[in-house]
């Protein structure tokens, strides 16, 4: 299971990550303003990313238990995994992102892809340790061909650390309102899902409605009009890539590997151009979709968001 999980176990919780940082200088002592803002605070912290081989730095620096240290508050290492590099760039460095940039380029993803990792149809819960299954749907207005897709993704989270794994992405087209409201309800007994978020934006809250009201599918909905904003959009599932909090199944040849190619796809066409965020590609549905399940993720497992 444990494998299957692409978890380890060894009396609490790891992740083994394939991580091969560029050889560069690492930061460890410079401040950004003068005696305020060190790179890192607490001298251990520094010895210890010091004593590293140059090539292994950067990774040893990104481990560090920032998130329990008590100079965290002082630390600007610790401040950047808090943040994500998009906000900690532009708001602590004033470094400006181009304009025609990638948010969420391949490199960024790939160190969270499993190569042996599959999708799975049903999940059992792991009784040792406390999981929680949330999945997410992204709404299709039209029955038309070539229109948008619905889509659905399932995720267990493992509560103490808030790591998740991807389970199950699909997307249909052509269903109307009554066979998309069935097939939410299907799959939601598939999984069985603790909590299932819906998009709801304007007329799309019917859905929502009807389901709350017909069926026992405990249902929320997620309103996608802040999409663009950096603290709570898109853009912030940034943070939880950043801090390798996603397991994606990434077997080559296995069942629903082209949805997982075809999100690695429109997750690297959304960024910016024009100076608006936006997805450059055809559609951008699973990236809306994936934003929908880390906002529950965020909002029931850390308290985040506003549910």
């Amino acid at each position: 299971m444990d494998r299957q999980l692409g978890f380890q176990f060894d009396g609490g919780l790891s992740t083994t990550i394939e991580n091969k940082p560029a050889t560069r200088q690492i930061n460890t002592r410079h401040a950004l303003w003068g005696d305020r803002w060190p790179a890192i605070a607490k001298q251990e912290c520094i010895d210890k990313v010091e004593a590293t081989p140059p090539d292994h730095q950067s990774e040893v620096k990104f481990h560090l238990p920032c998130s329990t240290c008590e100079l965290s508050a002082q630390c600007l290492n610790a401040k950047g995994k808090e943040v994500g590099t998009l906000l900690y760039d532009r708001e602590f460095l004033t470094n400006p992102r181009s304009s025609e940039s990638s948010l969420f380029p391949r490199e960024l993803m790939a160190p969270m892809l499993d190569m042996d990792l599959e999708f799975l149809p049903a999940y059992t819960r792991n009784p040792v340790r406390k999981q929680a299954i949330y999945q997410a749907w992204d709404l299709a207005w039209s029955e038309k061909t070539g229109g948008d897709y619905l889509v659905c993704m399932t995720a267990m989270v493992d509560v103490p650390t808030g790591l998740s794994q991807l389970l199950y992405l699909e997307r249909w087209q052509r269903l109307g309102f009554d066979a998309q409201c069935k097939l939410i309800e299907a799959k939601w007994r598939q999984y069985k899902a603790d909590m299932v978020v819906i998009e709801s934006d304007a007329a799309q809250s019917i859905w929502w409605q009807h389901l709350a009201a017909t069926t026992n599918v405990p249902v929320v909905r997620h309103d996608s009009s802040g999409k663009k904003d950096l603290a709570h959009g898109v853009p912030s599932m940034l943070i939880r890539f950043q801090n390798r909090k996603w397991r994606f199944p990434f077997k080559q040849g296995s069942w629903l590997h082209e949805e997982m190619e075809n999100l690695l796809t429109e997750l690297e066409a959304f960024g910016w151009e024009d100076g608006k965020l936006q997805g450059v590609g055809e559609h951008d549905d699973t990236v809306m979709c994936l934003w929908h399940l880390d906002w529950i993720i965020k909002g029931l497992v850390y308290g985040t968001e506003n549910m």
